[in-house]
């Protein structure tokens, strides 16, 4: 279990926890398991990354690796100072798509295959023990259930199918006024990104533009300053920003 730090219950700066250890893990449907009173003390136990079907590593053709349904489950504790702010999960990546439920609540829908995303379980988190349920499905003719339309590669030998959650998670946890993540599926946020433009080879120099998204989910309108430094510059800007509706 991850028990998170003691901290003021606003958590004015973000933590970053690594969420990988503690999981169980089933390959095939279970019917129930979403639900943090199921009993899955005859799953599997790993550690992620764990595809669950890795080990036909080397042994078949990538075309040929068995695929279907499977579940991770894990059970974690917060403090009551969590609750006071967010608590995100930041997934790596999920192979082919991810239902993912906290406390038995349906969160998320991830089907993009190989990309990041993140989910905001705030509302569905507790004070001490809470569970989480992912249920996967890596099936090459997975269809995404919006539209049916069928999500493949273009060549099933393009890229191994190795399936469940092949890819590291993180929790992190912050106040209500707060930079965001860059993951953009499913939160819909860019965090920051840092980048040079107007490049002055000769004259050695460029123009670095440092920018961050940040959200006020406190109620209330806050003053904030950003201070960006590094080994030859640093910056200074100071923000307002309202509260969000």
């Amino acid at each position: 279990m991850l028990q998170a730090a003691q901290t003021s219950p606003a958590i004015p700066a973000r933590s970053t926890y690594d969420f990988n250890p503690g999981w169980k893990l089933f390959v095939g449907d279970a019917p129930g398991a979403a639900s943090p009173a199921f009993d899955d003390a005859s799953w599997k136990a790993v550690t992620l990354p764990r595809a669950w079907n890795e080990d036909e590593a080397f042994k078949k053709d990538i075309a040929d690796l068995s695929t279907g349904i499977a579940w991770y489950r894990k059970r974690f504790s917060l403090p009551a100072s969590a609750l006071a702010g967010k608590v995100f999960l930041e997934f790596e990546g999920v192979r082919q798509a991810a239902e993912i439920f906290v406390n038995g609540k349906s969160l998320a829908l991830h089907e993009n295959g190989v990309m990041a995303f993140g989910v905001d379980i705030s509302e569905a988190v507790t004070e001490g023990e809470n569970t989480i349920a992912v249920r996967t499905d890596n099936a090459w003719d997975y269809h995404e259930k919006a539209t049916n339309q069928r999500y493949q590669w273009s060549n099933n030998n393009f890229n191994a199918n190795y399936g469940g959650i092949p890819k590291n998670i993180r929790l992190h946890l912050s106040g209500r006024l707060y930079q965001t993540l860059p993951l953009y599926s499913n939160l819909g946020t860019t965090g920051t990104y840092i980048y040079a433009q107007d490049f002055d080879v000769a004259g050695k120099a460029a123009t670095i533009t440092a920018e961050s998204q940040v959200r006020n989910e406190t109620g209330e309108p806050a003053s904030l300053s950003m201070k960006l430094s590094s080994l030859i510059w640093m910056a200074k800007k100071s923000l307002h920003l309202p509260a969000r509706p």
